[in-house]
């Protein structure tokens, strides 16, 4: 453990001449550390001063709250390099991983809490040596700055840290964290895909196709019979004879007379040809509403780099909201359909069908 004379008085003039007696080392480290967890990092502390050398431990604090526990113990230099790491970490995943590569949410939170929990752990690990070697600093200049070991220890209560300040760190820190969990949410939002109250109903992608309707043979016109025939249904096969000869010599007349009457084209129809086949529905995969247009370009170049034909379509809804729209399609068959949402949902995506 170092040692620090209880004759300061001279320290002033003797640089280093603080390490003549173990009496005031504790002292000193309490007077500098604060009242806050105090008997950790003595403990701590005297394990380093007997060693002589950094090592390894852990400090909950330093782990669970990176930043706030830096700006509590005072170490500004680690503070603002630790704030520079994860700025610069965020800046490379927004920029790489979500305008260049258009790297889904959940791929870019899962390298987030990496790069956060490498920080966490670094600094748990060595967050006791980190304290020691700053305490350290701070007794040496000032037990050099005082006249008095009385009126060091005065200027080391000053700086160390207390209960009040811990709990404007506390809150401080809880809002910024409140902050950048809001701000990331609503980024993740605004990539999400919204409702459109416009949007046709989703139907089923094994809808089976429709069946050609097959054309209606003409039913030729029941003869009407003939008067003599009702009138005298008794008589005998000798005596109808001659009514039906004349009552088809009566109708010819009438047949020519009607067939005069039609068009000329109408003597020679067309062979009957069956009726087109009902219009085939279109089917579509919505993939999302989106309200960046640059969101809706790069899902469209990746859904053609996944060789699907894919559209950008801008909307604009009741409320006169712009929003763009990605579909995937047309296809003509089920299947088809049915092949495109498996792939559209393996690149992470939603995929709806619609018909048109």
């Amino acid at each position: 453990m170092p040692t620090y004379t209880a004759h300061a008085a001279h320290a002033a003039d003797q640089p280093g001449a603080a390490a003549q007696y173990t009496s005031v080392a504790p002292a000193l480290y309490q007077a500098a550390l604060g009242p806050v967890n105090l008997e950790h990092y003595l403990a701590a502390f005297e394990r380093l001063d007997a060693t002589g050398r950094v090592l390894p431990g852990w400090n909950l604090a330093a782990a669970l709250c990176p930043l706030g526990w830096l700006v509590f113990r005072r170490l500004w230099r680690q503070a603002l390099l630790a704030f520079a790491a994860l700025a610069s970490g965020a800046l490379l995943l927004w920029a790489v991983g979500h305008r260049w590569l258009a790297l889904p949410w959940p791929m870019l939170a899962g390298l987030a809490l990496a790069g956060l929990t490498v920080l966490c752990g670094g600094l748990g690990l060595y967050g006791d040596a980190l304290v020691h070697a700053d305490v350290r600093r701070r007794i040496d200049g000032a037990v050099s700055a005082a006249s008095t070991m009385r009126e060091a220890m005065g200027l080391l209560q000053r700086q160390a840290g207390s209960r009040r300040r811990l709990l404007w760190v506390a809150v401080a820190s809880a809002a910024l964290a409140a902050a950048a969990a809001w701000l990331a949410f609503a980024g993740a939002m605004g990539d999400r895909w919204m409702p459109d109250a416009g949007e046709p109903e989703p139907v089923a992608l094994s809808v089976p196709e429709p069946e050609p309707q097959l054309p209606e043979q003409p039913v030729a016109p029941a003869a009407d019979p003939s008067p003599a025939a009702t009138e005298s249904p008794s008589a005998d096969l000798a005596s109808a004879q001659p009514l039906l000869q004349a009552s088809e010599a009566e109708s010819e007349p009438v047949v020519t007379q009607a067939q005069a009457e039609e068009p000329p084209q109408a003597k020679d129809p067309a062979p009957a040809r069956p009726p087109q086949r009902a219009a085939q529905r279109r089917l579509y995969i919505n993939v999302g509403l989106f309200a960046d247009p640059e969101n809706a370009r790069r899902t469209q170049a990746r859904l053609r780099q996944a060789g699907l034909p894919c559209a950008v379509e801008p909307l604009v809804r009741s409320d006169g909201r712009r929003l763009q729209r990605v579909r995937v399609g047309p296809f003509s068959s089920a299947a088809q359909a049915n092949a495109a949402v498996a792939k559209v949902r393996a690149m992470g995506l939603e995929a709806v069908a619609a018909a048109q």
